[in-house]
């Protein structure tokens, strides 16, 4: 399973390179993992859980550090971090979260992307 983080600049319009992205799973019955790194020129981080497997239903906590992003800008903003929980329904899907930032709003969406498996949905 593959989550990828997308994040685009909403004053530019455009991808928002060098955003820190954390991700934080939470498999059942182990300590929480920590995951992070920037996004790239087109906006993008990706976590893949390898050979981690979670329960359905398992949570990630997404983390965006906006306040750098933007400080490295010159612009001050409102939301020092952006922190989403998300639940995982399914491990053989692979997921998107995309973010539109700006220093003073945020608006968040997620996408399945389908069954990695092959198999028809059913």
């Amino acid at each position: 399973m593959n989550i990828t983080v997308t994040v685009i600049d909403g004053i530019s319009g455009h991808p928002a390179d060098g955003v820190k992205v954390t991700i934080v799973s939470r498999p059942a019955g182990g300590p929480p993992r920590r995951l992070g790194g920037l996004t790239d020129a087109q906006g993008n981080f990706m976590y893949s859980s390898g050979v981690e497997r979670l329960a359905s239903s398992e949570g990630y906590t997404v983390e965006l550090d906006v306040d750098a992003y933007f400080t490295s800008l010159g612009i001050v903003a409102r939301y020092k971090q952006i922190a989403l929980l998300v639940r995982i329904l399914n491990t053989e899907k692979d997921y998107r979260i995309g973010t539109l930032i700006t220093p003073f709003a945020h608006a968040t969406w997620g996408v399945d992307e389908g069954d990695i498996s092959g198999r028809a949905p059913g």
